[in-house]
């Protein structure tokens, strides 16, 4: 008969090894990652199981069972990773019309993984300027504003235009903020389908408009632009709120409700 230590010691082997690969697996996630091809007709390398901590300087940081390593966001060409809860609940408070609670929520996010190339980044990191210039932040959403910009050089269209559009109006820079948001708004009204990012997007570019006529002294057309806000493109509660009360502000002036 074999001593007990001789009869054990596959079993201390089996749990030695489980162990092993719990730790392996508690340090990895369920991100993915597919890099560029290396040249023409390579195979693009990819990671699995993998997870994305964060973006700093232009890398993202990849951790796997091995350790973490930071790769330059200009290799990867997809990501697939699941939003965090902190953008799950600054998208709710953002619709809610919770200000105080939406900016935090969302410059962590912004902060954290601005640079990543997957939509809710790319989203929260354009949310930050726009909630930072309706808190009347205007330096803080400038800055803000140019780090999107920069992190993400070919979004441009209508998520950059409307949140310049938005600074220069709060500037009072009427001329720039038309040019800006006026295509964007001739366009708005043609759509038969409109999404709720693109509802929220349109809301806001009526706003600048009504901001624009107000400052021309063409009162008659600024609440037109504002009921628009309210009765078409209201996802944004922050802009309806704001765009009802310079509704209110108008009546009392006696334009009339179009």
């Amino acid at each position: 008969m074999l001593p007990t230590r001789q009869l054990l010691s596959p079993i201390f082997g089996l749990l030695a090894m489980a162990a092993t690969c719990f730790a392996q697996q508690a340090a990895t996630g369920a991100d993915y990652v597919r890099f560029k091809p290396a040249a023409a007709g390579a195979q693009p390398r990819v990671l699995q199981g993998v997870l994305i901590t964060g973006v700093n300087g232009g890398k993202a940081s990849i951790k796997d069972a091995a350790g973490e390593i930071g790769y330059s966001v200009d290799t990867i060409d997809e990501v697939r990773k699941a939003a965090p809860q902190e953008w799950i609940a600054g998208s709710r408070a953002i619709e809610s019309g919770e200000l105080d609670k939406a900016i935090p929520l969302v410059r962590a996010v912004a902060d954290k993984f601005r640079g990543l190339p997957v939509s809710w980044a790319q989203d929260a990191s354009a949310s930050l300027g726009g909630l930072l210039i309706t808190a009347g932040k205007l330096g803080e959403a400038e800055s803000a504003l140019t780090a999107f910009s920069q992190a993400y050089p070919n979004a441009g269209g209508a998520v950059a235009n409307v949140g310049k559009a938005r600074l220069a109006a709060a500037k009072k820079q009427f001329s720039e903020a038309k040019g800006l948001a006026g295509p964007i708004v001739d366009g708005a009204l043609s759509k038969k389908v409109v999404t709720r990012a693109e509802s929220q997007l349109f809301g806001q570019a009526f706003y600048v408009i009504g901001q624009v006529y107000e400052g021309e002294n063409k009162l008659p057309e600024a609440m037109d632009a504002y009921c628009k806000t309210v009765a078409l493109f209201y996802q944004d509660r922050a802009t309806v709120a704001a765009a009802q009360q310079r509704i209110d502000d108008l009546r009392k002036k006696g334009v009339a409700v179009p």
